[in-house]
């Protein structure tokens, strides 16, 4: 029964990267931001998955609310996503978005509550090599690629393949330090992880994704600063402190020099029209500064905004290339908020959980948070169904749970000041 858990698990995380979804999508006339979610398949396949996931939120119910409190930014939004059909202009498009996005929620809640970090990243592993495997396979034959010869492998989008690679080499590479450092290091573990992370780094170069590409250098930088701050209070006040304050100026300094930055990449100062469409946007934003346009509801073909914007920007975008400003877009001030405080949990409770050392894992979930942030600068997937959604819930859940058995194991200052000492033999007097 366990196994058969695990591989439903396997196959519920592949359908979140979208593995099926270049197959899901034949025959589809949709091909707007919806994608594949108008085909029967996928509703049908969200529907199988809900119901599993419930079955089995259920079997394991008081397991999965203790970490209900740690939870309360990504319900907010999950909630705040089922109420903006009452205001959306497609109110269908929202509920069945919304619904995918409850969906990955329970799942990803589920999964964290009833197994630890290390069996996490293993699940993510083992969907990454045959991710890996099929699209180098259809790739060689000819297959996924775009007209101008980029990759896209098993999946519908180059930047698509080129995320989850970067989150393969990511897996790969936090395995890799883990095993070097271990006090019994494995040869075979070693060596699987060395020839994925080659495999990773092969397909997201021929994928061309200059996000993923960056996305993929700052995990492997991160992947480094975690483990020299793992139970190292000293080196992690100097190094996240020296961070925290370089991030302003480099934030700064990259503006500035974006047309620079942009051909270091291979791409012009409008970072491929981006600048333009951002710009577009802000008008768009301000007619629902408050809660948006509904989850979903925005970048949907017939919509006269959408129409107006490719128009202005003479392309078709099919989001606004940016996870906060489409937040903005689809929820608002209100959803922006939210998810901002959920970022800033997610930092503070990583950063904390990797200098206390109780749970190694924790510098995965790190590392992971801050590649998809980087990631949503210039893509958007922070808060829809995907991977980047998954992910975030899934750090969410396991730093609430490394919180909660840290409260268990410690017990408080005053309860240790003030405990009862046992009474020491007084000295014989002769």
């Amino acid at each position: 029964m366990k196994r058969a858990e695990r591989l439903f698990h396997i196959l519920a995380f592949a359908w979140q990267l979208g593995a099926f979804g270049t197959l899901l999508s034949l025959g589809s006339s949709d091909t707007g931001e919806l994608g594949a979610a108008n085909n029967p398949l996928t509703t049908i396949g969200n529907a199988a998955l809900l119901g599993v996931v419930l079955v089995l939120m259920l079997s394991h119910w008081r397991m999965v609310l203790r970490l209900a409190p740690g939870m309360w930014p990504v319900l907010g939004l999950v909630s705040l996503a089922f109420l903006s059909t009452t205001w959306s202009d497609y109110p269908a498009v929202t509920v069945r978005r919304a619904g995918t996005l409850a969906t990955i929620t329970m799942w990803a809640w589920y999964i964290t509550a009833r197994y630890d970090l290390k069996d996490i990243i293993s699940i993510v592993r083992q969907v990454m090599w045959p991710a890996a495997l099929a699209s180098l396979a259809i790739g060689i034959g000819g297959l996924g690629r775009d007209p101008d010869g980029d990759w896209a492998g098993l999946f519908q989008l180059k930047n698509e393949l080129g995320m989850i690679m970067a989150l393969g080499i990511i897996s790969f590479f936090y395995t890799l330090l883990a095993e070097m450092f271990s006090q019994r290091p494995r040869s075979l573990t070693i060596l699987f992880s060395v020839a994925g992370l080659l495999l990773c780094c092969g397909l997201l170069y021929l994928s061309q994704s200059r996000t993923a590409w960056v996305t993929g250098l700052i995990g492997l930088i991160f992947c480094v600063v975690t483990k020299l701050t793992h139970k190292r209070v000293g080196a992690a006040i100097i190094i996240w402190t020296a961070i925290v304050l370089l991030l302003g100026p480099a934030v700064v300094l990259a503006m500035d020099q974006l047309g620079t930055i942009a051909a270091m990449l291979g791409r012009d100062s409008s970072l491929t029209g981006r600048v333009d469409l951002w710009l577009a946007l802000q008008s768009y934003i301000m007619q629902r500064p408050w809660l948006g346009h509904g989850l979903g509801a925005f970048w949907v073909d017939q919509s006269p905004n959408v129409l107006e914007i490719w128009t202005a920007v003479d392309w078709h975008p099919p989001n606004a290339h940016d996870g906060w400003l489409d937040l903005l877009l689809e929820l608002g001030v209100v959803g922006l908020s939210l998810a901002a405080i959920q970022m800033l949990l997610l930092l503070a409770n990583g950063i904390r959980a990797v200098i206390d050392g109780q749970e190694p894992g924790a510098q995965y979930l790190l590392a992971t948070v801050f590649a998809i942030l980087i990631h949503n600068l210039t893509e958007s997937g922070l808060v829809r169904p995907g991977l980047s959604w998954c992910l975030l819930v899934v750090a969410t859940a396991a730093l609430a749970k490394i919180a909660r058995e840290r409260q268990t194991t410690r017990q408080p200052r005053f309860a240790v000041r003030f405990q009862r000492r046992e009474p020491t033999a007084s000295p014989r007097v002769r």
